[in-house]
């Protein structure tokens, strides 16, 4: 999928910063290698803040949902007190997956289903059968692993590192471009997952760019030419590292929304400034999140790795209260137009796979539209170099 067009000023030179692009691609083995990927999940899946979700996915106490990063299962619950938090799946006896399910309503408690170590739903040990003789046995230091958990923009993060930096911490300067828009009041309209045959650094590099989006994308191109917009965040700043990079692209014409028509009867999202309306902000948010500020709704694209191979893509929509609340609200048109446009992406990348696999691929060169997919793979491959 797209991400800002990296044009041209007038006078022809090429947008800063353009070291990067003297360089050559990363060759096949960081795309298909397992020892990699294990790298890249201990280095960024687990120490960086990840978006999973919105809160109001568990609005009660008692609801909660699983989620996987690599092959670690993450449960997050709501407690007795309203409070959300998160805890690896699994039971201090064993190591059996205590929440089996991918979601649900109104628990009490977890109940390993092994030898029925129960906790509570603030994670505590409230019940280990035959063990009241066990010497040094204190319940209170056996209660589901903690993961940190942050909320933002109603959107619950979390990060696998017990210690480091907060979520405003890591990511403040990208919060505050959103100060004026209300995200925590926006309704989800829907969504897709798509399981994709690429390497999860292949989809990133896909929406750093839109080098590709007039031959790949052609109803893309018709409302947001790739030639229009401009980059306005790199993961190398002037004054040292961010973790999040993009810009934004502009509409054709009197076009004001992502849909076949190019219009729409919705109202623009709350904060929506007159030079915002005629524009679609891409982030992406290290290390796999897409965050699309449309005139009128919210997309995130959060994308999982489950092989060097594969990926889980979750992509969502979300949309102001007063025109989620309109009797004829409608958001198929923005969402069946992405459905395409993602499909698009997600067959050149798969065919991007098959080819950094071969054995004759060692690397290419950057095109002049590339800037923020150079600096994405700079980024990682400087992050892969340090020795941790």
């Amino acid at each position: 999928m797209p991400a800002t067009a990296g044009a041209r000023p007038p006078d022809g030179a090429v947008r800063e910063p353009t070291f990067h692009l003297t360089g050559t691609t990363p060759a096949g083995r960081l795309y298909w290698d397992p020892d990699v990927l294990r790298t890249e999940l201990e280095r960024f899946y687990y120490r960086h803040w990840l978006c999973i979700g919105r809160e109001d996915r568990i609005p009660a106490p008692g609801d909660f949902f699983t989620t996987r990063v690599g092959p670690e299962s993450i449960l997050l619950v709501r407690d007795g007190k309203g409070r959300i938090g998160a805890f690896y799946n699994l039971c201090r006896h064993r190591g059996t997956r205590v929440a089996l399910e991918e979601g649900g309503r109104g628990a009490h408690s977890f109940v390993c289903p092994y030898h029925s170590w129960t906790y509570s739903l603030d994670g505590r040990l409230t019940g280990a059968p035959h063990t009241k003789t066990i010497e040094k046995f204190d319940r209170a230091e056996f209660g589901l692993w903690p993961v940190r958990v942050e909320t933002w923009g109603g959107f619950i993060w979390i990060n696998l590192e017990p210690k480091g930096p907060s979520l405003k911490e890591e990511l403040g300067t990208f919060l505050h471009r959103f100060d004026a828009t209300p995200l925590d009041g926006l309704k989800l309209g829907g969504g897709k997952i798509y399981e994709v045959e690429a390497n999860w650094k292949i989809i990133v590099e896909n929406f750093s760019e839109c080098y590709h989006c007039a031959p790949v994308h052609p109803s893309l191109n018709r409302l947001t030419p790739y030639m229009t917009g401009d980059n306005d965040a790199y993961f190398h700043e002037p004054g040292g590292r961010s973790l999040y990079s993009g810009g934004y692209m502009e509409f054709a014409k009197d076009y004001t929304s992502m849909t076949r028509t190019g219009y729409t009867k919705r109202p623009v999202l709350p904060g929506t400034t007159p030079e915002d309306s005629k524009r679609v902000r891409y982030y992406t948010v290290f290390p796999n999140m897409f965050f699309s500020l449309h005139p009128d709704f919210l997309m995130t694209h959060r994308v999982w790795p489950t092989s060097p191979s594969h990926c889980r893509i979750e992509n969502e929509f979300y949309f102001s209260p007063e025109a989620a609340a309109a009797p004829d609200f409608d958001p198929s048109d923005a969402i069946e137009l992405w459905d395409e446009i993602n499909l698009q992406d997600w067959r050149v990348c798969a065919l991007a796979q098959e080819g950094v696999a071969s054995r004759a691929w060692k690397g290419g060169r950057y095109s002049e539209q590339e800037a923020l997919t150079a600096d994405f793979d700079a980024f990682v491959t400087e992050e892969l170099a340090h020795k941790k």
